[in-house]
């Protein structure tokens, strides 16, 4: 008797300790409503900003709602675009997602979603004035 006890508790931890661990994970495909397509992410022909000689170009860019910016490192250092205000990055949070970059490497924003004015600057080099830049977002 105390054994099939034994193993009944010892069953129901298990099933227990399998629902916890399942509990934490996360859907990997995004869920929809019906009828509804998902936003596609965007970075038109000319939404580009380059970094060269400690430099971005162009410093102001003007885009259409929904699309994104592409910041290419052509530097020989890294560097990390990030919204203004330095240093806490809050004004347009959505540039900060292109974060850290290494020479040669490409990196996307987040899509802007609201017409607006936001500002960028390199987090390493906060200082440079060559590293500022302006996106400008219509509708």
């Amino acid at each position: 008797m105390a054994g099939l006890v034994m193993r009944r508790l010892v069953a129901g931890l298990v099933l227990v300790a399998l629902g916890l661990g399942c509990a934490g994970e996360n859907p990997t495909t995004p869920t929809v409503a019906p009828g509804v397509a998902p936003a596609a992410p965007t970075t038109a022909s000319g939404n580009t900003v380059t970094i060269s000689d400690a430099q971005v170009s162009p410093q102001t860019i003007q885009i259409r709602l929904g699309e994104r910016v592409l910041f290419v490192n052509n530097d020989g250092v890294a560097h990390e675009m990030s919204s203004d205000l330095h240093p806490s990055h809050l004004e347009c949070p959505v540039i900060n997602q292109a974060g850290f970059i290494s020479p040669g490497q490409s990196k996307e924003t987040g899509n802007f979603v609201t017409p607006r004015t936001c500002t960028f600057h390199d987090h390493l080099d906060a200082l440079n004035s060559g590293l500022l830049g302006t996106i400008v977002i219509v509708e």
